[in-house]
């Protein structure tokens, strides 16, 4: 017996973002920002008006809040598409980013006022940092979205090989998470997203993005899905990790930046995770939330052994990925 076609992208759109809609985004947190996205995109693809309404009133009273911590999780790729770049909450936001505290070495500190994590940096930051200041336009923004990105890569670059640490302490100078499935997700569509909005991008960025798709592409399972650590054969193959990788991969397959064999791991990748959507829009085996660890101690079995759940970062993943597939005009392909 054959295997049913998968959901159509804009059927998934629809369905997912109705389940998205049940979160309240008052205090931002690491996966709001690409459920924020995925919101846009079912407004922007779909014609889901509800969509675009929930993520907009959730933008719209952050802008009336005096800024904090949690500012750097912000959706800003998100409120500069709902308000505008030279809207005063976007510059605000901008110049926060600007004066968080730095390591030694330059790399941002965005959580200052939690003390296990004061010296932490996170790989999930590149998906909500440069982006954003990218799509501020004009030539110093661009800079500090490039900034942001080369010194987030610096320190989470890793000697045991090609993929990404989750978090790396510049205080202590311990890395954690190398592998972790997600991160290199957070990555990945955080690099084509800001490359995707500059008219000449350099070129090792370009190739910051190519290399980390190629060391990715090279762990896809048979089944077209990833693992949620990319270099370990014994752990579960993960739901959003394959949602990021299959978005990021169309995006730079469209874009120029990748070749067809990034279409076909898209490809397999749709057939995997359209399996993983239930009739009321959740998608289903994402890993809980991921806190990288604070002690010098092997975390790889936290990695392991984390359940699985229906969350904002896993529907924000699964969005994108339909989104992507929408614009590249893979609609109702198999």
């Amino acid at each position: 017996m054959s295997k049913p076609a998968p959901l159509a992208a804009t059927e998934v759109l629809v369905r997912c973002a109705e389940r998205t809609r049940r979160y309240d985004f008052s205090i931002w947190f690491w996966g709001d920002g690409i459920a924020i996205d995925g919101l846009q995109e079912a407004r922007e693809l779909a014609a889901d008006e509800a969509s675009g309404e929930h993520a907009l009133r959730f933008l719209q009273n952050w802008t009336e809040q005096t800024p904090s911590w949690t500012d750097h999780l912000t959706p800003g790729l998100a409120l500069v598409k709902a308000v505008g770049r030279d809207h005063p909450s976007a510059q605000r936001l901008a110049q926060w980013l600007a004066n968080v505290p730095r390591s030694p070495d330059g790399a941002p500190l965005y959580r200052p006022d939690q003390p296990q994590y004061r010296h932490t940096v996170w790989v999930d930051s590149i998906y909500h940092v440069p982006p954003f200041l990218a799509a501020l336009g004009g030539e110093q923004r661009r800079d500090e979205a490039l900034e942001a990105w080369k010194s987030h890569m610096d320190v989470l670059r890793d000697p045991r090989g090609p993929f990404l640490r989750h978090s790396f302490d510049t205080g202590t100078g311990v890395g954690h998470g190398y592998g972790w499935g997600r991160g290199s997700g957070w990555a990945l569509l955080g690099m084509i997203d800001t490359l995707r909005l500059m008219e000449q991008p350099p070129l090792w960025a370009q190739q910051d993005f190519a290399e980390l798709a190629h060391a990715v592409l090279s762990v896809q399972d048979c089944a077209g899905m990833w693992r949620t650590l990319l270099h370990d054969r014994e752990a579960y193959l993960e739901s959003s990790a394959t949602a990021f990788f299959g978005a990021a991969f169309t995006a730079g397959v469209a874009a120029g930046l990748l070749g067809p064999e990034f279409a076909e791991a898209a490809d397999r990748a749709w057939q995997a995770v359209a399996g993983r959507i239930d009739a009321d829009g959740s998608f289903w085996g994402t890993s809980a939330c991921t806190w990288a660890g604070a002690a010098d101690v092997d975390d790889d079995q936290m990695y392991r052994t984390l359940p699985t759940e229906t969350n904002v970062w896993g529907q924000g993943s699964i969005l994108r990925f339909a989104g992507e597939r929408l614009r590249a005009g893979l609609e109702g392909t198999q």
